[in-house]
């Protein structure tokens, strides 16, 4: 689960530092959201897919969801607090729809943990 957390560590840095750079087109261009949350979706469920298959038995799965999304809604803590310092780059008014944003991905993958199912056991699980 250590590796899951520096991927999800991993994930967040990613993500902050495109925002930081570039999160101004990201939340200029989606106005209401809607279309951040429809692009996000599949994103989140792909990137839930492709670092939970190797995890067979689902509470494997869900505790390595948990331990990747852990330290970036732990960080992120710091970004919704400070966002205007950390996001200068993004009007403040999005601050809302950052926080809102964030906690969708992170449940998604949560959920895309409970749900999925990897190929082997689709026929023989409940």
């Amino acid at each position: 689960m250590k590796g899951m957390a520096i991927r999800g560590f991993l994930i967040w840095a990613v993500a902050t530092i495109a925002l930081r750079l570039a999160g101004q087109f990201v939340f200029g261009w989606s106005g209401s959201g809607v279309l951040l949350f429809l692009v996000s979706l599949p994103l989140m469920i792909a990137v839930a897919v492709v670092l939970l298959q190797r995890y067979r038995l689902p509470e494997q799965r869900a505790l390595a969801a948990i331990a990747l999304v852990a330290p970036g809604m732990l960080l992120d803590t710091i970004s919704a607090i400070w966002f205007p310092a950390i996001f200068p780059n993004i009007r403040p008014d999005a601050a809302g729809l950052f926080g809102g944003w964030l906690l969708f991905c992170n449940v998604v993958v949560l959920l895309t943990a409970v749900l999925f199912r990897p190929m082997g056991q689709r026929a023989n699980s409940s």
